[in-house]
Parts: structure tokens; C-alpha cells; sequence
């Protein structure tokens, strides 16, 4: 479908309904007819404490409004642009619902880009070793790549991690376009058909600078998983975290504010639930200033989509240690609990060096660097990173939704675990 195109109408959906009636007070044949008490008291009371927030266009708004006066706090929505997360995605959804319920893809570029950032309001930017049809290569000894006595442990290796290791030793200052390149570059000379790709948030100018801290707090999750004693083991993925980590630390991130999950029998197992409660340490306290990292080191799947919201049918996962008893982890639960909760002014930086992971956090903005991408942005075709006509609006709607109707049904910690962290702040 092209722009505006409808994707879902929720006019059965009487929840969704009566918060469209409390939010956009305008569109009373979207919701009226389907009110239901408590939603409509919250409402009401929205109204009442915070008057003049319920069409607010950015971040919070009304829905964060109606959030605080169901927690019995005060009103006055956050009116920005972007926000908290959460409740400001909803709203930044709800302007585009059309008649009937119909949620409608952006009209243009400058709607996307504008909806982009008030929907997903930190800076999240993702490094993976390949595309969602690639594999990404495990290799036996990563003395090969050249890299440093002091850069790890050698050994066998993630191709991307070691990859991007190199290029920065060589460059610790490098644009976005020239670490890309060098390692798209170093792969190629390993042999490697696996093509980086970088995902974002925002349209990010792929001849900046790199960077992976700014001022403030900074917090560090770094998953490795080997899969000791299973088929399908892995040799290199412990050593990509230990050098991962150590060159965080060296950028200027707390090893005091680091969590670590690997199968070692010595660091906390990263089995399914582990795994999403590091990701849920890692984004619960976030506020604006704070610098966010996650590295992953491991198996990456693709699998058939069980929801309808991914354009080629496919869902990308994680791969857990327990994944024969608990399952993978889908890049719908990845999103709604890494991404969706974080607040405006927080920078997340993640790197999966795992199969299939191209869009594994399906983000907004992408650039995929083949060398003939890359020609274009030397020729001056293409400067910033390009919009992601797949980017699953539905799905953000949807997460949005799962952590409002979360917290309606136990408050904020119930909405914790649906991935809405930053809701309270």
C-alpha cells in the first residue's frame, strides 16, 4: 500500500473508542456510541484537572494527562514533541485515525518523519551485521581481523562485533557512512557476503559523527550466549560481550551500571525471562540525558509473523538459552519493551550481531550499506538515513494500546511489564 493507505480500523474496538472520545473530543462518531465506564470517569476527569490537553498533537498530551489523573496526580500534559513513551506514542498515533476508526499510514515524507519522532521519541540508533535474509557469520579466530592485543579476548567471534571493534581502533571518530563502510569493507575481505545495516529513530545525517555518549547517566546491558552443550552451539559470542564491554567502559560508560547475561555458569543465565528483564532494567528508570547501550551476541531467527503486522510476513527474534522450552523472543516484544518505553532526550545505542536482524527493532529510518547504497551517499544522493515503508505503524499502535489497557488493569506495574516504564515520569 502506498501513503495513506489504510492499515486497521478499530471501530469494534470499544476500549480503543472511548479513549479516541476522551482524547479527541472532535471525533464523537469514532467513539461516542461506545463508552464504557471508568474509561470515560478517567475521561472526565482528564478534562477537569488538565483542561485544554486532550487534542495536544506531541508527545504526552492528553493521554499522559488522563494517566496522571487516574494515578490521583495532577494535570498538565507534557505538550512536546515526543514525551514519555507510552502514552505519548498513543497520541502521537491518534491524530492518524481517520473516519470510521481507520488508522491511515503518513499522506507525505514530512508527516512520517514528523509522526516518527512523536511516536518513538528518544534517539534510538541499532547496528546489525546483516539483513533480514542474511546470516551473520560466527567465526572460528578473530586473530584474523587484525585487531589489537588489548581489544579482547580473541578467540572465535561475532564477524559484525569484531568488524566494528576493528573499524573504530582504526577510526575512533569516523561518520556514520564511514563506519559503516569499513565494515561492510572488513567483511568482504573475510570473505563475508553479509551486508551492515544501520536503524534509527530519526533521520540521522549519515555523514555526522558517530556517537555513542553524550552527557549524563549512562547504563549497559551485554548479552552473549554460546548455547553450551545444545545443537547449533556457538563458540564466539561470550568473547564478543567481554570485548564489547570493555570498549563501552573505555568510551566512558559506568561498569558500575552494566549488566551482563551470558552462559557461562558464571553470569546470570539469559534464558527468555532474563532477558527481558534486563531489557526492563536497562529502560525502567530512563530519563532525558541518560545513554542507553545493548549489545547481543547470539542466534538470530526469522519466523512466520503470528499477528499480521509485518509487511514481508515474517517476524525476526532473539534467541534465548532455554528457546526449545520457552520459545524465541519476536521483534513485536522487542519493540514494545525496549523502544516504546523511552522517554524524550534518552540515547540508545544497540548492536545485534545475530542472523536475520535487519529490522529486528523495526524502527522507522534505515540504510543498508551495499556498496551501491554507499555510492549514493558519496554521489550525494542519499544523505540521512531513508524511511522504512515497512515501519509497523499497526504494531506501535497496538503496543501503545497493550500498555494502556495494561496499566487500566493494574496499574503501573502492570504497565511495567507491558513495556511502559517511563509512563510514571
Amino acid at each position: 500500500a502506498g501513503w495513506g493507505a489504510p492499515l486497521f480500523s478499530i471501530a469494534e474496538n470499544s476500549t480503543m473508542a472511548a479513549i479516541c472520545a476522551a482524547l479527541c473530543p472532535k471525533s464523537g462518531d469514532r467513539g461516542d456510541q461506545y463508552k464504557i465506564p471508568g474509561v470515560e470517569d478517567a475521561a472526565d476527569a482528564t478534562r477537569a484537572a488538565a483542561p485544554g490537553t486532550e487534542n495536544t498533537m506531541g508527545g504526552m498530551g492528553g493521554m499522559m494527562a488522563m494517566a496522571q489523573s487516574a494515578m490521583g496526580g495532577g494535570g498538565g500534559g507534557g505538550g512536546g514533541a515526543g514525551g514519555g513513551g507510552g502514552m505519548g506514542m498513543l497520541s502521537g498515533l491518534l491524530p492518524m485515525l481517520q473516519g470510521g476508526g481507520q488508522l491511515q499510514k503518513p499522506s507525505n515524507p514530512q508527516e512520517f518523519s514528523q509522526r516518527a519522532i512523536q511516536i518513538l521519541p528518544a534517539d534510538i540508533r541499532m547496528f546489525s551485521g546483516c539483513r533480514d535474509e542474511q546470516t551473520s557469520a560466527d567465526v572460528s579466530n578473530t586473530a584474523s581481523f587484525g585487531l589489537p592485543p588489548d581489544a579482547g579476548p580473541g578467540g572465535a567471534g561475532g564477524a559484525c562485533t569484531n568488524a566494528m571493534m576493528l573499524s573504530l581502533t582504526k577510526n575512533p571518530s569516523p561518520t556514520w557512512i564511514e563506519l559503516l563502510d569499513d565494515m561492510r569493507g572488513v567483511l568482504a575481505q573475510k570473505g563475508f557476503t553479509q551486508i551492515p545495516q544501520l536503524s534509527s529513530s530519526r533521520e540521522v545525517l549519515l555523514t555526522s559523527t558517530f556517537d555513542l555518549k553524550k552527557e549524563g547517566r549512562t547504563k549497559g546491558l551485554f548479552i552473549g550466549i554460546n548455547y553450551v552443550g545444545q545443537q547449533g552451539e556457538l563458540r564466539g559470542c561470550h568473547n564478543d560481550v567481554i570485548q564489547m564491554k570493555q570498549f563501552v567502559t573505555k568510551q566512558g560508560y559506568d561498569e558500575n551500571n552494566m549488566k551482563v547475561l551470558m552462559d557461562d555458569g558464571r553470569n546470570q543465565n539469559p534464558t527468555h525471562d532474563n532477558i527481558l528483564d534486563g531489557i526492563r532494567w536497562l529502560v525502567s528508570d530512563a530519563r532525558a540525558g541518560d545513554n542507553l547501550f545493548m549489545h547481543y551476541s547470539g542466534h538470530g531467527g526469522s519466523m512466520p509473523d503470528d499477528n499480521g503486522d509485518e509487511e514481508d510476513g515474517m517476524d525476526e527474534t532473539m534467541v534465548p538459552v532455554d528457546y526449545q522450552s520457552s520459545g524465541q523472543i519476536r521483534d513485536d516484544k522487542i519493540f514494545e519493551t525496549l523502544c516504546a518505553p523511552l522517554p524524550e532526550g534518552v540515547l540508545l545505542t544497540v548492536v545485534m550481531d545475530c542472523c536475520h536482524s535487519g529490522s529486528i527493532l523495526d524502527l522507522p529510518f534505515t540504510f543498508a550499506c551495499s556498496e551501491g547504497g554507499s555510492q549514493q551517499v558519496h554521489n550525494g544522493g542519499i544523505q540521512s538515513l531513508q524511511q522504512n515503508q515497512n515501519f509497523g505503524w499497526a504494531k506501535a499502535f497496538k503496543v501503545a494500546m497493550n500498555m494502556y489497557q495494561a496499566y487500566q488493569r493494574g496499574g503501573a506495574a502492570a504497565a511495567m511489564k507491558a513495556g511502559m516504564g517511563a509512563m510514571g515520569q
